[in-house]
């Protein structure tokens, strides 16, 4: 970077500063996790930054069986029962979307129940 960008990032950057938009110190995201950080038993490793958490609803017949396939592979509790690993779901997962991909899978029509509601009538 040259000298003329430093002096221009640093102009920039005062006059954020004077416009009130620069955040304080320990606000934002990365202070955020930083905080969330500090209470983890487990050192944050760094392959976690690019990860991104989704939350998928299983049902408990699904639950028990990825549990015994993450015993199987050497994830195990204190309680001596499996724990569901992410790196293990993930493998099955990618596997999953490959077949899918490749058409492995036949696109079935599900009927729903229907629901009905109540909705004050117009007047």
């Amino acid at each position: 970077m040259a000298e003329d960008d430093d002096r221009q990032l640093s102009e920039d950057w005062r006059a954020l500063q004077e416009a009130g938009e620069v955040p304080e110190v320990g606000k934002g995201e990365t202070a955020e996790r930083a905080k969330r950080d500090e209470a983890r038993k487990r050192k944050r490793m760094p392959s976690e930054a690019g990860r991104q958490k989704i939350a998928p609803t299983l049902s408990p017949k699904l639950i028990r069986r990825l549990r015994a396939i993450c015993k199987a592979q050497g994830h195990i509790g204190k309680d001596g029962e499996g724990i569901i690993a992410s790196s293990v779901i993930e493998d099955l997962l990618a596997a999953a979307v490959e077949a899918y991909e490749r058409g492995e899978f036949d696109l079935v029509e599900e009927v729903v129940e229907v629901r009905q509601r109540l909705r004050r009538k117009a007047r």
